[in-house]
């Protein structure tokens, strides 16, 4: 049925593309056209609600309302020029709450034993903590989804990781599902490389989401998965997402504020810089390299917390360093 799906997603894309229906609104801000220059639908995330409700049979009809939910969150983003950012981040915190709740998805060990205490005997710690970790995937997610390939290859190399570690430690998992969904990112990557397809918020929204879900629960069924191997495969965007953070408030920015300084706007102009071409896919791709090395190291430490901190202090220093490196060659060339 998969392989059914994936030609139903080629079929209607089509459609979509001649038609222009779903078409990213670019023209709403110098931010969404920085990059993308041609007009893409934005059906990426109306797939992934499809593929979920179809596949994922682990999931009950509430928590399918919440993911929709999510999904027309960030539909609403893509579709209404002056959606508020406040209120974006209202709903998220809301539907995240009521979907935890009714899930039972909650952070509980950190390997630290004073905050487990906490988690397991003061339960509102663990939802604000919970909480707290979906709303910095969700909004990281987004934020690195400025460029081809970025947030849908990211996404098949943690469910690739996942996969293949559960395979070799015999690991409790959908193996099932977890190819399938594989699969699917892999023929959404297609399409995004030939510039017929984009996840747009919605997609981002709801792919996050969904993920946090599902890894909180793979780590809680796990004991001998380290929770900070799951913390080192969602660094990238977590990173983005607290780092932009702090800058802003450092520039005295308007956090809230889209802007073009992220990590793959900056690889974006320094490639531009040097004369490349397929530019939009070519940053991607190389941020996609990047962390298909760095989580492949950390892999290798599935249960030791100690080197999966090491690992991750080590590629924060690497974004850091390679983020200033491109600020300071772009100033050079007058590219911001």
């Amino acid at each position: 049925m998969i392989y059914l799906f994936i030609f139903f997603i080629y079929f209607f894309n089509e459609i979509f593309l001649k038609k222009k229906i779903f078409i990213d609104k670019i023209e709403f801000s110098k931010h969404k056209s920085f990059i993308n220059t041609k007009k893409v639908p934005t059906t990426g995330g109306l797939y992934v609600l499809i593929f979920l409700s179809l596949f994922y049979v682990d999931i009950n009809f509430m928590n399918l309302l919440f993911l929709m939910l999510i999904y027309l969150t960030g539909l609403s983003s893509d579709r209404l020029k002056n959606f508020s950012p406040k209120i974006r981040l209202l709903l998220q915190i809301l539907i995240t709450f009521l979907f935890i709740i009714n899930s039972n998805t909650f952070i509980l060990d950190t390997r630290i034993d004073s905050l487990n205490y906490l988690f397991n005997n003061y339960k509102y710690t663990s939802i604000f903590f919970t909480i707290f970790c979906f709303i910095i995937l969700i909004n990281g997610t987004n934020f690195i989804d400025g460029t081809n390939l970025n947030t849908i290859g990211y996404y098949i190399i943690i469910y690739s990781a996942v996969y293949y570690l559960s395979k070799k430690f015999n690991l409790a998992l959908n193996f099932d599902f977890n190819l399938k969904i594989i699969l699917f990112l892999c023929t959404l990557y297609v399409l995004n490389y030939l510039n017929k397809i984009q996840l747009g918020d919605s997609g981002s929204y709801l792919l996050s989401f969904f993920s946090a879900f599902y890894l909180i629960h793979f780590v809680n069924n796990n004991s001998y998965v380290s929770p900070y191997f799951i913390i080192l495969i969602l660094w990238y965007p977590c990173f983005e997402n607290l780092f932009s953070i702090l800058r802003k408030i450092y520039q005295k920015k308007k956090i809230s504020a889209p802007d073009n300084f992220h990590l793959h706007h900056c690889l974006y102009k320094f490639l531009k810089n040097k004369n490349f071409r397929n530019l939009n896919n070519l940053s991607g791709f190389i941020i996609n390299l990047t962390n298909l090395i760095f989580i492949s190291f950390g892999t290798l430490f599935l249960n030791s917390t100690k080197n999966l901190v090491l690992l991750l202090l080590v590629y924060v220093l690497i974004y850091i360093f390679s983020y200033n490196y491109l600020i300071r060659k772009n100033l050079r060339k007058k590219l911001f």
